[in-house]
């Protein structure tokens, strides 16, 4: 019997965070907040199961914070 037969596409963890992580990046998008290439990779990394949602949540933050800085820096 097929893993498909036995559970179905609903429980499946790694398509439930794919369409979280989708909700959640259309939302960013219609604030004009898009993650940059290192944001979107954390997001891959998460939606594929490579982080659990607080080592991605603490890699969002930390990158978040070192663009702050860049920011700040470049204002200078």
């Amino acid at each position: 019997m097929s893993f498909e037969k036995i559970v179905p596409p609903f429980f499946d963890p790694v398509e439930k965070r794919r369409e979280a992580m989708t909700d959640i990046l259309a939302s960013w998008d219609l604030e004009g907040a898009m993650p940059d290439v290192t944001g979107l990779q954390v997001v891959r990394d998460y939606v594929v199961g490579r982080l659990d949602l607080t080592s991605a949540l603490v890699k969002v933050s930390e990158r978040a914070a070192q663009l702050r800085a860049k920011e700040r820096h470049s204002a200078l």
